[in-house]
């Protein structure tokens, strides 16, 4: 029963990354993701004062900002 309910929540993709994991989402280092923080092209969740998420739908804007050429 415990590895159902695993299974389950592998399913469910999560709202917010962490700082690591929402560098990796991007394609960019901590150290840029940091930048792009400070710099406020990116927008963050402060949970504590060492732990930030960033939710999945700021990071897809910033993507999608980034955007050139195409059609």
């Amino acid at each position: 029963m415990k590895n159902k309910s695993k299974m389950k929540m592998q399913a469910i993709a999560p709202r917010a990354l962490k700082a690591g994991e929402a560098s990796e989402y991007i394609g960019v280092s901590r150290r840029t993701l940091n930048q792009l923080t400070n710099d406020g092209r990116i927008p963050c969740c402060k949970i504590s004062s060492r732990l930030f998420c960033y939710t999945v739908n700021d990071l897809n804007a910033f993507l999608d900002k980034c955007r050139v050429g195409g059609k």
